[in-house]
């Protein structure tokens, strides 16, 4: 699902760079072949410190959701988000295989899969 090929420095600079809120998931997924790109994307909250409230956008929605006691709610906006975010930057799309042939509701399932790989069957509380 994750395609490593596309994925190398200058991919994650440029990821890290960008002037958006950038998509747990998506980090999730990079954080493994950069082990540092969270460290990464704080050394940029210096040079533009309104990213690091861009970034934070997705974390009080999600953590607003789940003290409602909406999980699933929680879970599909985290997964929209990062949906969203690859529409609005397609640069970032081939971090995906096959993303761009993939139908949305084929990609929010891989997202979902590559997500529980993640996170696992995830315990809220």
């Amino acid at each position: 699902m994750v395609n490593s090929e596309a994925i190398d420095d200058d991919f994650i600079c440029s990821f890290i760079s960008t002037p958006d809120g950038l998509p747990i998931l998506l980090m999730n997924i990079l954080e493994e072949f950069d082990e540092d790109i969270e460290l990464k994307r704080f050394n940029i909250y210096k040079i533009h410190p309104d990213f690091e409230i861009l970034d934070k956008k997705e974390i009080l929605i999600t953590s607003d959701l789940l003290k409602k006691g909406k999980f699933s709610e929680a879970d599909d906006f985290q997964i929209d988000y990062a949906l969203d975010f690859l529409e609005k930057h397609p640069k970032f799309k081939p971090m995906i295989k096959e993303a761009q042939s993939q139908s949305v509701n084929d990609f929010k399932i891989m997202l979902r899969s590559i997500r529980e790989a993640f996170f696992g069957d995830i315990d809220y509380f």
